[in-house]
């Protein structure tokens, strides 16, 4: 899989247009942009059209997110790492293109990937907004999150071994 990081005159907007990549811990709300501009191709003389194209940013939850150029797939991750596995297993046997824009956008396809991170995604963004912005607030939110993260991943881990045990008594 190769990767590369393009600017926005990549696809054609001018630097007023340029959407924030700045940090979620800024004063000022991310910009974003809309979905339908942000997933132009290379052209043919940067990149073979028989070489699939995967978008690989973050939403302004934070969440990677990993997205198809042509829409046939996307999903939602904790982790940059899983978000490339994801493109490399969806886009075949030949690998794929990953580019990373600099500027986060949100998934307008069907999750296929983390079902929990959506749902992690939104409450991060409520509590956020609704939370004083102080430094040792937006940790102990992060240490909270990340104690859901593994209290959700422990509670799959028990409901699979339950039900392998279940399956091996023939219930």
């Amino acid at each position: 899989m190769s990767a590369m990081t393009y600017s926005d005159e990549f696809l054609g907007r001018a630097a007023a247009e340029r959407p924030s990549s700045g940090p979620l811990a800024s004063g000022a709300p991310p910009k974003f942009e809309h979905a339908g501009t942000s997933f132009a191709r290379p052209g043919p003389d940067v990149l073979s059209r028989t070489i699939p194209v995967v978008f690989i940013g973050r939403n302004r939850a934070g969440l990677w997110v990993a997205r198809d150029a042509d829409g046939k797939f996307g999903g939602l991750f904790w982790r940059k790492g899983s978000a490339l596995n994801f493109a490399k297993t969806n886009a075949g046997a030949a690998g794929c293109a990953a580019l990373f824009p600099r500027a986060r956008f949100e998934l307008d396809l069907e999750n296929h990937g983390n079902p929990l991170a959506a749902g992690l995604g939104a409450a991060k963004l409520f509590l956020g907004r609704h939370l004083p912005r102080r430094a040792a607030i937006r940790r102990l939110l992060g240490v909270a999150f990340a104690i859901l993260l593994a209290a959700a991943a422990l509670a799959g881990i028990i409901a699979l071994k339950t039900a392998i045990v279940l399956s091996h008594l023939n219930y």
